[in-house]
């Protein structure tokens, strides 16, 4: 495996890229990307994306029962460009129509639990986080697995893989797969109103003068605000973890365009856990900077790029032609330039959307946010100290 967990509570959780982890990221240059996002291809509806070897048995079938049940349903983030050119992509390629869910993962979960328990199942693909994936999805047995379902060349050829072929994360090493690994920001700042020369260390972020001027996405429930919040907590403790959420009055949301709008637009300087997808939109518009504090460690999240199967899927047919495609590299390019982050696979350049600075490097140590004991050994109960400090 690429990475490494220590399993201390309180200690930073260190992870080390293996040398040939990125050795491919900033390497082969994928020619149909643009910093708007690549466009699929055009090809007859039942083609493979970018397929090299021999198509295997049995995908023209699948593809012909895929378009036969005319659509697949699949949720997924909200951010700006996930509802219209992810299902074009795809309908472009196979013919079928795309049914996009976009929705925040907490909100996803409790939809889920009150279809299941009316006997509805509507949905046939997710594409989210870790949290609610190890914490509600897989205990619920609300997934079927996905590694038997990879049959394209393309997917699972082992060498495009830093982990050997696809990356599962869940313990059976079957279910969620993680397509995306890339370094996340902190936070932002609005420069009109503070300097980065202000807030050099975590430590800063105690001044009184901040007090009331800082926003975050609720640390609380799963999302940016816990993979935040929970590296603080862990780096620098429970006390200090109190006195910046509770002492400096941090405003919450569970709203990720709202605190990037709150730091665009000078309502609170200081945003932390904002998405880059939605900063991104701010850029050259008005004068915001990456909030860079270094006594925290360097993270890397997988974003909204766990993909999983809905079991008792009301189109089963479409979800397998879907996660075939979404892991493959013309799949990963696509959904890459829309959530805005770096591929695992090492043969997608990330570059036309993703800054260099933001890419995991070969030998790099990095703070893994989306590794599973870490998330329900840590995570999870650093979600309800945050949840009690808001009473």
């Amino acid at each position: 495996m690429a990475y490494h967990f220590e399993r201390t509570w309180h200690r930073r959780q260190l992870l080390r890229l293996a040398p040939a982890a990125g050795a491919g990221l900033l390497g082969l240059a994928l020619g149909a990307c643009a910093p708007s996002g690549p466009v699929a291809s055009q090809a007859t509806p039942n083609a493979a994306p970018g397929q090299s070897g021999a198509i295997p048995t049995g995908w023209d079938q699948l593809v012909a029962a895929a378009q036969k049940e005319g659509k697949v349903v699949v949720s997924g983030p909200p951010a700006p460009d996930a509802r219209t050119k992810l299902p074009a992509a795809f309908k472009d390629r196979f013919n079928i129509e795309m049914e996009y869910l976009a929705v925040n993962s907490s909100q996803l979960a409790s939809r889920i639990e009150s279809e299941r328990a009316a006997g509805q199942y509507t949905m046939d693909v997710s594409l989210g986080g870790p949290d609610t994936i190890y914490g509600t999805f897989l205990p619920n047995k609300w997934l079927d697995p996905l590694k038997p379902v990879l049959m394209l060349p393309d997917v699972v050829d082992p060498t495009v893989w830093p982990s050997g072929g696809p990356w599962f994360r869940d313990p059976s090493g079957e279910m969620s797969l993680q397509l995306f690994n890339t370094i996340i920001p902190i936070g932002y700042i609005n420069t009109s109103t503070l300097s980065p020369d202000d807030l050099k260390t975590t430590d800063d972020l105690l001044n009184p003068k901040w007090k009331g001027k800082i926003a975050s996405y609720d640390p609380s429930v799963n999302g940016g605000g816990l993979i935040t919040g929970s590296i603080i907590y862990v780096k620098k403790g429970a006390d200090f973890a109190k006195q910046l959420y509770q002492g400096q009055g941090i405003a919450y949301t569970r709203d990720y365009q709202q605190i990037a709008d709150w730091v665009a637009h000078d309502s609170y300087p200081i945003g932390l856990a904002i998405t880059p997808v939605y900063m991104n939109q701010y850029q050259g518009v008005v004068p915001t900077q990456e909030l860079v504090l270094a006594d925290l460690p360097t993270a890397v999240s997988g974003g909204y790029g766990i993909v999983s199967l809905w079991n008792q899927a009301p189109h089963p047919n479409a979800a397998k032609v879907f996660a075939n495609w979404i892991a493959s590299k013309e799949g990963v390019s696509v959904y890459g330039a829309i959530d805005q982050s770096a591929p695992v696979r090492t043969d997608v350049d990330a570059s036309a959307w993703v800054p260099n600075h933001l890419i995991p490097k070969p030998g790099g140590d990095y703070f893994d946010t989306f590794e599973y004991r870490y998330v329900m050994e840590q995570r999870q109960p650093i979600a309800r100290f945050y949840a009690a400090l808001k009473g």
